[in-house]
């Protein structure tokens, strides 16, 4: 990715992080999905509980499989650089036919969080992710209990954390592909470093989440 596109990304997201330290942070992303030989067991790619059955949205194929196990290894390398948050999703905005548009959670590390998430103006008001994704912008609340005094956040479910961040994850034309959503224990717990490293990782996932949701062969079909 070239470093017009991440400053690019970072204006509009209305990010003030050196471009250049967010790009070493794509590329380490890159690396581990590209180089990373973990063995991690089908039954955590190909998740399922009472919520989802990931196959069910995405077909289990050895293409998807390796698409997804590059998804888990970026973000488990970026929790451990950034020193493990409490919470940490990737979540697929899945295409759809009709206006029924919903986040649909691909990995995640740590505390269990919400696996399928509708869009819509409610849960946009309740749910981070689907605000960033309805919108295409970064939301970040440094203090969660001032966001629910203030009304722009609603929901019981916010006390489980103190700082919330969502990253959109975006095609090159723009279109959101997906959503970063990490929790905190902490106020302010989103330092100048730790913003670089998830930016990182939202830039670096558009690839795989490209491929994942098959932008890449509707993007080929219309040139």
């Amino acid at each position: 990715m070239s470093v017009s596109l991440i400053e690019d990304y970072l204006q509009t997201q209305g990010l003030r992080l050196p471009a250049d330290n967010v790009r070493m942070s794509l590329l380490a992303a890159q690396a581990v999905m590209n180089m990373g030989t973990a063995s991690i067991d089908r039954n955590i790619l190909w998740y399922e509980n009472d919520d989802v059955v990931l196959s069910e949205y995405l077909e289990q194929t050895d293409e998807n499989e390796a698409l997804l196990r590059q998804i888990f290894m970026a973000l488990d390398s970026v929790c451990s650089r950034v020193g493990m948050p409490k919470s940490a999703v990737v979540y697929a905005l899945m295409p759809s036919e009709n206006s029924d548009r919903q986040l649909i959670r691909l990995s995640q590390q740590n505390d269990v969080l919400e696996q399928r998430l509708l869009l819509g103006e409610q849960n946009g008001n309740c749910f981070l992710p689907v605000r960033t994704a309805q919108t295409g912008w970064l939301n970040l609340v440094d203090d969660v209990a001032y966001w629910l005094e203030l009304g722009e956040l609603v929901g019981g479910h916010h006390t489980r954390s103190r700082s919330q961040m969502a990253l959109p994850i975006c095609h090159e034309r723009g279109a959101v592909l997906g959503v970063v959503y990490v929790e905190e224990d902490e106020t302010g717990a989103f330092t100048e470093e730790k913003q670089t490293e998830w930016a990182g990782l939202a830039l670096a996932l558009a690839e795989p989440l490209c491929a994942l949701l098959g932008y890449e062969a509707v993007e080929k079909e219309n040139d």
